[in-house]
């Protein structure tokens, strides 16, 4: 099942995806999400972010090729994004820092559907409702003191993702691409990530309760062009095979 947010009055709802329409979502989208009524079709209805998590866990070098990788690591490098960063495929993402440097990751992103403490491997697994994609927007270090990343990846808007939460997605091989301005700058597949999501879960969950409605980043893939910094009306497209895509343009906060 494809879990989706959309937009409608005087809230937003959840819904499904199926043969191009949307439908309401009967049931607890976290233990018992099954298809209602019919809403419209998918091209009329406005999507947005399909959760909105109290936080977003990230992680860092998680690929050969990624400057700082090395295979003697011996847990995940991680790092917190507040959930108020999280924003909707087409939101204008907007650089609060407009004289640095700034640049998008595209991300398979994990939602968490149960409270996840202390996991074993298996705990980890059952814990996760599906997947998403997500761009881990990232600003240059803020005058070079910001120790902790805190402004330089959790801005408002610096975290889309959606467009859905796929429940039944084969993460296993998935091809993980960033397209800017119609140019693929960033590719690789998830298997060759060096740490795979459950394993992750399993680390976060050590000294990290994980929430329903969490979300975690597994990491961006290796540039294929050489570091590509984001300009004034960028288009940026973060997609994986056989998940789905999003995309977004980007602005600096003096144009704003």
């Amino acid at each position: 099942m494809k879990i989706v947010r959309y937009e409608t009055q005087p809230s937003a709802k959840f819904g499904c995806i199926e043969d191009g329409m949307v439908w309401e979502l009967d049931g607890d989208p976290l233990v018992d999400p099954r298809r209602g009524q019919k809403v419209a079709m998918l091209d009329s209805v406005t999507l947005l972010e399909p959760c909105r998590p109290a936080k977003v866990v990230a992680i860092a070098i998680n690929y050969v090729g990624i400057e700082g990788f090395s295979p003697t690591m011996l847990e995940p490098m991680i790092f917190v994004k507040p959930g108020s960063s999280v924003c909707a495929p087409g939101t204008p993402v907007v650089n609060p820092f407009p004289d640095l440097p700034w640049w998008g990751e595209a991300e398979l992103g994990v939602v968490i559907k149960s409270r996840l403490k202390n996991a074993s491997h298996e705990e980890a697994v059952a814990a996760v409702l599906g997947f998403t994609v997500g761009n881990d927007v990232t600003t240059e270090n803020v005058e070079g003191r910001d120790h902790h990343l805190a402004r330089s990846k959790c801005a408002d808007s610096f975290c889309p993702i959606g467009p859905w939460i796929d429940t039944e997605f084969d993460s296993s091989n998935c091809l993980i691409e960033a397209v800017q301005n119609g140019e693929v700058i960033r590719s690789a597949r998830s298997s060759q990530q060096f740490w795979q999501w459950p394993r992750i879960l399993v680390e976060v969950s050590k000294w990290m309760t994980l929430e329903p409605w969490d979300v975690v980043l597994t990491g961006n893939p290796p540039d294929t062009v050489g570091m590509r910094f984001l300009s004034d009306g960028d288009v940026y497209t973060a997609r994986i095979g056989g998940l789905g895509e999003i995309t977004n343009q980007f602005f600096s906060k003096r144009n704003q």
